[in-house]
């Protein structure tokens, strides 16, 4: 492929992503260690609760992935207006994508509090499954909190301006904190903190719930100065308004995407939830501290959409830019990586004090150090291909790596010959393998030639 004449040295291009990725990833990681307070706060305090919140938040998640499909449609369309310098299209891109996000919001969950009516079926405990349903009602509004903070991080991110992120994933996250810890615990909280008891009750998994959502609020509103002072003058040019079908059209195999994978993990949980509350609490805190590793490379893919993104709106070649993220995904896992194998019982002594769950929790570590890498190199290659508005065949590998091929092993593995937790994330850490090599060959393809704006 030709290169244009303005492309980056490759010294520049790693410091611009890293200018860039560095308070994303800190952004993300602030996010997802709201998640891990809840699990740390549960895990002491019930198992049963832990287990509930766990399905609960694994079924919200997976429900919510059109959504979060739909609001990761303005990583091209507002990185490629910025590229092409034409600010006000950007600023427009973000208003339909708000609101087609909140319109597919209001389905999705409902067809997830749905899903939890199915879990006694399922070989679910009925208490778990009934705490899973008690905490998605309260996590409602966290669910489209969520979805709404990421387009407005997104927008942000495609102007280079990361700082307010990172700014209200840390106030979110002393809010959630303090909340959570009151309304999981109830009034022995309040007296441990140093306040007067008022009556209130523990609440558990729903307390948990709640908190998430006042979280995601603040998340919202703390958001809001920095998105207005990017708003359009009102005496200047008015670009056409970018139509919900639009980004539908775009978000929708993002989502379906998202879906396949999220999902698969989903039901992976749901699967755990039939060998006992015990085995639950075990995934739920291992994937907690994969997720979490997790959010840094997904801080890089965030990353590398806006620099490849910024390279077809100003007609370059965005393959040095999908490369350098794509390596620099890879190379951020491997510290996860490391801590999962060299200190595992330490980890999850940090959330739990029951033995069991610790060893059971042990071996799951052990294989979420395998798959760190692979993980690191296929979110990062999602986020290149998204940049360049590739959103098609992404969906339709992950389709058949999680569906064809990682579940159908997983099952297989876990309860045809009884390696129960361990089976399940086996096959799971074969799909993240897949997924790697055959989206890298994607991107890898894509950029032989011009790439074409969205």
């Amino acid at each position: 492929m030709t290169q244009h004449p303005d492309d980056e040295p490759i010294g520049r291009e790693i410091a611009a992503l890293a200018r860039l990725a560095a308070p994303i990833v800190v952004a993300q990681l602030g996010l997802m260690a709201m998640g891990l307070v809840d699990v740390a706060i549960l895990g002491r305090s019930s198992s049963v609760e832990l287990a509930g919140a766990a399905l609960g938040r694994s079924t919200g998640w997976a429900a919510n992935a059109i959504a979060l499909g739909l609001a990761s449609a303005l990583d091209p369309l507002a990185a490629q207006a910025v590229g092409a310098r034409e600010e006000a299209r950007a600023w427009a891109a973000l208003v339909g994508t708000l609101r087609a996000c909140a319109l597919a919001w209001v389905p999705t969950f409902a067809l997830a509090v749905l899903a939890t009516l199915a879990f006694p079926a399922l070989g679910i405990e009925a208490a778990v499954a009934d705490r899973a349903r008690a905490f998605l009602l309260a996590w409602a509004p966290s669910a489209l909190g969520f979805v709404e903070f990421t387009a407005l991080r997104t927008f942000l991110n495609a102007h280079g301006t990361t700082r307010p992120a990172v700014v209200a994933s840390l106030l979110a996250n002393v809010v959630n904190a303090l909340v959570c810890t009151a309304l999981v615990r109830g009034d022995p909280a309040l007296v441990a903190l140093g306040l007067p008891p008022v009556g209130l009750p523990a609440l558990g998994a729903t307390g948990a719930g709640l908190a998430s959502s006042i979280g995601a609020v603040v998340l919202c509103l703390a958001m809001v100065p920095a998105i207005l002072r990017r708003r359009p003058r009102p005496g200047g040019p008015q670009p056409d308004p970018v139509p919900v079908r639009r980004v539908v059209r775009l978000g929708l195999p993002l989502g379906l995407q998202m879906l396949a994978e999220m999902g698969a993990f989903a039901l992976v949980s749901v699967l755990a939830g039939r060998l006992g509350a015990r085995v639950v609490s075990a995934h739920q805190i291992a994937l907690g501290l994969a997720s979490f590793t997790f959010m840094g490379a997904l801080g890089v893919s965030g990353a590398t959409a806006v620099r490849v993104g910024h390279a077809v709106g100003a007609g370059r070649s965005p393959r040095r830019s999908g490369l350098v993220g794509i390596a620099l995904g890879g190379s951020i896992m491997s510290i996860g990586a490391v801590a999962f194998a060299l200190a595992p019982r330490g980890l999850l002594r940090l959330f739990t004090d029951d033995a069991e769950v610790i060893e059971i929790g042990v071996p799951l570590l052990g294989l979420a150090a395998l798959f760190q890498l692979f993980d690191g190199v296929q979110v990062a290659a999602s986020g290149a291909l998204r940049g360049a508005g590739d959103v098609r065949v992404p969906f339709l590998v992950n389709v058949a790596v999680y569906w064809g091929f990682a579940l159908p092993v997983a099952l297989v593995l876990g309860f045809h010959f009884g390696l129960g937790a361990r089976g399940l994330w086996a096959g799971l850490t074969l799909g993240l393998m897949s997924a790697a090599a055959v989206l890298l060959a994607r991107f890898l393809h894509l950029t032989r030639r011009q790439v074409a704006r969205v």
